[in-house]
């Protein structure tokens, strides 16, 4: 199949080792994804210590505990629970309610031994927590292709990929089964396979349409990347990023730069701005392995000028919000780390 958008293959523990499905297109993948649901769990067998101490006494004099993230270890294996808090402790079992199913984790710093994770809140029927979304213009292979042609009516879980134009996979998630499968109305000699998807990994739309973006080569037009906020401009980046150095500008000793400051608000779009206003549109910074932030950013422009024009926005945004987990960078932080690599920084 001729520049495939989507790969379908086997979930982890499948032995089969080949890809399931090639895909030109999908349908209802894209869609605001519904939020875990709250799950009640018991710690059997726990022995608290750090914040999950704290969080159990705390837990005992008010009621309930916010912890956030929780990892336990499970005879030698680490099981993350997100959004956590503690709910009691009676005996030697912790109470606890988190966001969705816990994940597994390898070499988790200090996890918290515990002899057993039970859940307590019934699991959901799948019409709740599922959705159809469909794959269009499908290849089938291996033994998918020979349960389709022995007529089954459906098939085990699966992954899919998301795909570049030259077949390199950008994004890897759950699928879930397939349930269902017919003759393609729109491409002559492939099938269209539904599965039931988890409505919790459905991806915004805006996703989509910076895929749609990046699928033949690099947005041109400048400022492109201002059409989306939040979390997309995050998306954004990781696209620009994954396209490597390819055409790149070639950094000029000494050059100055003009940086427009008109949408930069917080860190993501500071690097959305500063990659197109140095290496061009649709491109970003891809820093060297083990360096981060903007000082490995400043390393890279040491010598050169960059002049911040309405660099009072971001001063009144940056570092300013309300956060959760990671403390964003102040813009004084975003300064002071260009000025000490080296960068001539005018604010304007």
């Amino acid at each position: 199949m001729q520049s495939p958008r989507y790969a379908l293959v086997p979930a982890p523990g499948d032995t089969a080792r080949h890809v399931l499905a090639l895909c030109k297109d999908v349908a209802g993948l894209f869609a605001e994804p519904a939020r875990p649901a709250r799950v009640r769990y018991e710690l059997r067998g726990c022995e608290p210590r750090g914040e999950l101490a704290r969080a159990v006494t705390q837990a005992v004099v008010e009621g309930t505990a916010p912890l956030g993230t929780l990892v336990v270890d499970l005879h030698g294996t680490g099981w993350a629970l997100a959004e956590t808090r503690v709910l009691g402790m009676r005996g030697d079992v912790v109470t606890v309610e988190a966001a969705g199913a816990p994940h597994r984790v390898h070499h988790p710093p200090d996890p918290v031994p515990c002899g057993n994770l039970i859940r307590v809140t019934p699991a959901a029927p799948e019409e709740e927590t599922h959705t159809d979304v469909t794959f269009v213009g499908c290849s089938p292979r291996g033994e998918l292709r020979d349960a389709l042609d022995a007529g089954a009516a459906d098939f085990r879980e699966v992954r899919y990929q998301g795909l570049t134009r030259i077949g390199n996979g950008h994004h890897e998630g759950e699928a879930g089964r397939i349930t269902g499968w017919d003759a393609s109305a729109r491409h002559h000699g492939l099938v269209d396979l539904t599965l039931s998807f988890p409505r919790t990994r459905l991806l915004p739309p805006a996703t989509g349409e910076i895929w749609d973006l990046f699928w033949r080569d690099r947005p041109a037009e400048p400022g492109t990347w201002r059409r989306f906020t939040g979390a997309a401009r995050g998306e954004w980046l990781d696209r620009a990023a994954a396209h490597g150095p390819y055409g790149t500008l070639e950094l000029l000793p000494g050059a100055t730069y003009h940086l427009d400051g008109t949408d930069i608000v917080d860190e993501d779009s500071f690097r959305c701005a500063l990659g197109e206003a140095v290496l061009g549109p649709g491109r970003c910074f891809r820093t060297a392995a083990g360096a981060t932030g903007t000082a490995a950013i400043g390393a890279e422009l040491s010598g050169a000028t960059v002049v911040w024009h309405h660099a009072d926005v971001a001063r009144a945004c940056l570092g300013a919000l309300p956060y959760r987990g990671r403390r964003p960078a102040t813009f004084r932080e975003l300064v002071d780390e260009l000025t000490d690599a080296g960068v001539r920084l005018v604010l304007d």
